[in-house]
């Protein structure tokens, strides 16, 4: 179900078509206006250059986790790997068996 919402962020509204909840669109508006105002840190900056900031302070986060993500499923491969091996040997003791 397709629904038409509005939001406000930083001043201007914006009305959206979403397939979310109208608190999930909420909480997306709140965190990208908690964003907006790190990027700002109490300074004066123009609305284009504080978007282009948090975009990329965002997309830096996004990257960040992506890697780690990565790095984090390659241990994770590699010690499955280990333990089938470890599983294969022990099996293959148990019923007499080589491979």
């Amino acid at each position: 179900m397709s629904g038409v919402v509005q939001i406000r962020i930083q001043g201007r509204i914006y009305t959206l078509r979403s397939q979310q909840s109208e608190d999930q669109i909420q909480k997306v508006v709140s965190f990208i206006e908690r964003k907006l105002a790190e990027a700002a840190d109490g300074r004066s900056v123009d609305t284009i250059d504080l978007m282009i900031l948090t975009l990329l302070n965002l997309a830096g986060e996004h990257l960040q986790l992506m890697e780690q993500k990565e790095t984090e499923q390659q241990q994770i491969d590699k010690r499955l790997d280990q333990l089938n091996r470890q599983l294969s040997l022990e099996i293959d003791d148990n019923f007499g068996c080589q491979s």
